[in-house]
């Protein structure tokens, strides 16, 4: 093991865990539809304080500060939940509303809330090959895509749900222990970061940075942009190297049910 993995985590920390997921469990909720209900559960003080809390947390581990940062990642100190608190809308209706505004009808504004539709329109089967295997890790760990909502297994909101998943499933692994089970969720977030989350996000909070500088999902693109380099730390992943190049796709009628399901990972921090 090289000198810089050994900054990394090494052995299960329930705290550090805890603190992960509850970061990704925001920021999932942050970017899903509003007409799912999310505003109540945004606006409620106990998933608000987990989210303070987790950044707080994070921010005073030094393996989370990653070095070198890569295009579109923000520094560690910048993690804070509470820019983003201060922008939701006081209400659902509200909520609904700067959704639509920002990332307009079935999400077919300019700031794409899919992986895929940040890959060039020539990578056609590359494209689809990388919905596939979103698709795949999801089915990996019993998870099930539901066609109560529309839209694509690569959204960002289910993209980041899933990495909270994977935190909750290694977390119940912890309090067996099984050591196995451990190793397997972990390279799973490792992977998954790497491969279908680290590399694009940061350019949808650019972008969101740039339409709507005042917006909630603005703020909530900061935030992910200073937490996904800090994940990537500290789980040892290396600055991304895949090129973003912006194409928007027609939604395959295999892929118009989005929303993961499996009760048992709906679990409290």
């Amino acid at each position: 093991m090289t000198a810089s993995l050994d900054l990394t985590m090494s052995c299960f920390e329930p705290t550090l865990a805890a603190a992960r997921q509850a970061m990704y469990r925001f920021a999932s909720l942050a970017f899903l539809d509003p007409r799912d209900g999310t505003h109540r559960q945004l606006a409620d003080s106990k998933l608000q304080e987990f989210a303070r809390a987790a950044a707080e947390w994070l921010r005073s581990d030094p393996r989370a500060v990653a070095e070198p940062l890569g295009l579109g990642e923000r520094l560690l100190s910048e993690l804070d939940v509470q820019p983003a608190l201060s922008r939701l809308p006081c209400t659902a209706q509200r909520l609904n509303e700067e959704y639509e505004a920002t990332f307009g009808l079935l999400d077919a504004g300019d700031a794409p809330l899919c992986e895929t539709d940040y890959m060039g329109a020539k990578f056609t089967f590359q494209r689809s090959h990388q919905m596939a295997d979103v698709a795949g890790f999801y089915r990996a760990f019993g998870l099930d895509l539901s066609n109560q909502h529309r839209g694509r297994p690569d959204h960002i909101a289910l993209e980041l749900e899933f990495m909270a998943v994977l935190i909750d499933l290694e977390r119940r692994a912890a309090g067996v222990p099984d050591h196995e089970r451990i190793d397997v969720c972990r390279n799973a977030q490792r992977r998954f970061l790497n491969e279908h989350l680290a590399w694009w996000v940061p350019t949808l909070a650019a972008l969101l940075g740039r339409l709507h500088p005042e917006g909630f999902y603005a703020a909530v693109g900061r935030l992910v942009s200073s937490f996904l380099p800090a994940d990537r730390a500290l789980l040892g992943v290396d600055v991304p190297r895949q090129v973003v190049e912006m194409s928007r796709i027609e939604v395959p009628e295999e892929c118009e049910g989005c929303l993961l399901h499996n009760a048992e990972h709906l679990t409290d921090i």
